[in-house]
């Protein structure tokens, strides 16, 4: 699965560090991978900032050579990936040389997803997340050819209700080359009680229609997962439960087409 809106602020690593936090629960084995130059998601987990991680597979896989060679990006996966500490969860941080990748042009946009059949990704993992910057460069290209499923956070501002029907229509023109499917998008930390955030919501559900699929209201607790790096289902209280419900249900409805395993509001 792969979230993209533009950059900055549309709640991209909440929504797919929270899907983690579910899937671990739901007894998902969860590989998480940071696309992100900024390195959002690894800092997330506290991955050190000196690790080579995706940087070092990818130039591994002749990235920065111009010569493709997945399966030697795949030889190097294993010495990148760390454990989290959730249950079933690992993760493939960012690297602190991805930001210079970033600027080098991949003509093989097929590479990432090379890389993980070779390394044996569907094997290993049942749900594998790619946490992107939102940049429209070649390695967010990547990431999208990587994944089976795409998706789109929106937050309380005109601003990223345009980013996420830019991404897609990223998608569109991915699917003549690649079946991406688009799941829809998702929205994030609305107050209806202010006045210009209800008509923002109401702005995006007329845009998006069926399209949106779930919706987290601002709530601090939510906030307080993503800062202190809980699964949000552990705690419970019953608002809080609600809360992690909703991120579940998109996952294993809309991501993942599945069931869940447990009865709700169950750990």
């Amino acid at each position: 699965m792969v979230v993209l809106s533009g950059k900055g602020g549309t709640a991209k690593t909440l929504w797919q560090t929270l899907i983690a936090g579910e899937a671990s629960r739901e007894g998902l084995r969860v590989l998480l991978v940071d696309v992100d130059p900024e390195r959002n998601l690894s800092n997330r987990f506290d991955a050190p900032a000196h690790v080579p991680g995706l940087a070092g597979v990818l130039t591994d896989a002749g990235v920065t050579s111009g010569e493709s060679n997945a399966e030697k990006g795949a030889a190097r996966i294993d010495s990148e990936i760390i454990p989290t500490r959730w249950p079933g969860v690992d993760l493939l941080p960012a690297g602190a040389s991805l930001t210079g990748i970033a600027q080098v042009a991949i003509p093989d946009l097929w590479l990432l997803r090379d890389i993980a059949e070779a390394a044996g990704f569907g094997r290993r993992w049942d749900l594998v997340l790619y946490d992107t910057g939102g940049r429209t460069g070649a390695l967010t290209t990547c990431a999208m050819y990587a994944a089976d499923v795409a998706y789109a956070p929106i937050t309380a501002t005109t601003d990223a209700i345009r980013k996420a029907g830019e991404a897609r229509d990223r998608v569109e023109k991915i699917q003549r080359s690649h079946r991406l499917r688009w799941a829809g998008v998702v929205l994030t930390g609305f107050d209806i009680r202010i006045n210009v955030q209800a008509v923002i919501r109401e702005e995006a559900i007329t845009q998006f229609g069926d399209q949106v699929r779930a919706e987290l209201p601002r709530r601090a607790a939510v906030d307080e997962a993503f800062q202190v790096g809980w699964r949000l289902g552990d705690r419970r209280d019953p608002e809080i439960t609600a809360l992690a419900d909703i991120l579940r249900g998109f996952l294993l409805r809309d991501l993942m087409r599945r069931r869940s395993t447990h009865k709700t509001g169950e750990p």
